[in-house]
């Protein structure tokens, strides 16, 4: 008779946890989650073999040496003849086969005027002495073989730049659509050739990282534009346009790397995604191999700072933020934020208003929009524009 009313008692007891359980699960798994977003992460450092790129970049063959730079033009060529009228500085020879090839300065390269086309006769050709290749002073910039007045083309490309869409330009300029879109092509392919060439070997000792989402037409899966900023000269070295995964994350650190001095190791502070620690962590250290050890080991920089601003949202509204630091001491990021003059606390203010200007700026990222980009690249040459 005991063993039955212990029997019921754990079946009633089992019942009413079942009962409890389904009334308060939900409760209960937010609080849970709570409580675990206030502890401090553990997560495990990655490497750069956790890193496509890395990995392309060790199996692609090494860079060939730059060969020496030729003599100076004026002193391979007889000194009689006309002298120089025009200024070349900047101008280069086009043909790959010419010593003279990529040589910008004046004072090295063939380059000499060789007339004047168009049909107000103001575009300047340019030929190289050594190899005899004419060309025009337009070549290489989006305004190559375009008849449009170039004042046109720059108001166009303004307007695209403040956040107008391209139907408007159409109703405006009277152009078919496919007109003002090569523009903007020209433009962005142009700004991202630029952007390459300039920033490089910069020097940041402080970074932030976020991501936007972006639609693009017929494509299934949502878009990300990934972006990263120097929150104290407001330089955007690196963005990324792809998904919300880790190759992603990957991408964007790996890009901001490569554009870093040598020996930069900037302070991040991102928002809670963990694919940002995991491409940080790959990106900033170096290769050791320990005493009896078969191969190298990962040691991540000692001097890397890496903080995460985490925003609890409910119905699309932050509830409650929390900071936490994945690597390095806390203490050491906020003298990092106050010798730059910013509060010492652990925030994303800077990127989340680049976000804003982006939206604001180019059309198809505008929220409730119609103006949807047809492929990747059309979007991103808006964003480079």
């Amino acid at each position: 008779m005991v063993r039955i009313e212990r029997l019921i008692i754990v079946v009633l007891g089992i019942a009413l946890l079942r009962a409890w359980w389904k009334l308060y699960k939900g409760k209960v798994k937010r609080w849970l989650k709570r409580a675990k977003d206030h502890l401090p992460r553990h997560w495990r450092p990655k490497s750069p073999d956790d890193c496509p790129l890395c990995q392309t970049e060790a199996q692609t063959e090494p860079s060939v040496e730059a060969p020496e730079p030729p003599d100076p033009y004026p002193t391979r060529k007889s000194p009689r003849g006309r002298k120089k009228q025009l200024d070349t500085n900047g101008f280069a020879c086009p043909n790959e086969a010419c010593i003279y090839f990529g040589v910008t300065d004046a004072s090295r390269h063939a380059i000499i005027g060789h007339g004047k086309i168009g049909q107000d006769k103001t575009i300047q050709r340019l030929r190289c002495a050594a190899c005899q290749t004419a060309f025009s002073c337009r070549k290489g910039t989006p305004l190559y073989y375009v008849k449009t007045d170039p004042a046109l083309i720059a108001e166009a490309l303004w307007w695209l730049a403040e956040g107008v869409d391209i139907s408007v330009l159409v109703r405006k300029f009277g152009y078919r659509e496919e007109t003002p879109a090569q523009w903007l092509n020209r433009a962005g392919d142009h700004g991202a050739q630029f952007h390459t060439q300039t920033f490089l070997d910069l020097n940041f000792d402080l970074t932030q990282m976020d991501e936007l989402d972006a639609k693009v037409k017929d494509e299934e899966k949502a878009r990300w534009l990934w972006l990263a900023i120097d929150p104290v000269s407001k330089a955007l070295p690196a963005l990324h346009l792809g998904g919300r995964r880790a190759a992603d994350a990957y991408h964007l650190v790996h890009d901001l790397k490569q554009r870093l001095h040598l020996d930069g190791v900037p302070a991040f502070t991102t928002d809670g995604l963990r694919a940002y620690f995991h491409a940080v962590t790959a990106h900033f250290g170096w290769w050791f191999r320990p005493p009896r050890a078969r191969k190298d080991h990962w040691h991540v920089h000692d001097e890397l700072q890496h903080g995460q601003l985490v925003k609890w949202r409910q119905h699309r509204k932050v509830k409650y933020t929390i900071t936490r630091m994945l690597w390095g001491k806390r203490r050491d990021l906020y003298d990092s934020l106050a010798a730059h003059g910013f509060r010492r606390l652990i925030q994303t203010a800077f990127i989340e208003r680049v976000n804003l200007t982006i939206r604001q700026g180019v059309s198809l990222l505008t929220r409730r929009t119609w103006s949807l980009p047809q492929t990747d690249h059309h979007l991103l040459h808006h964003v480079e524009w």
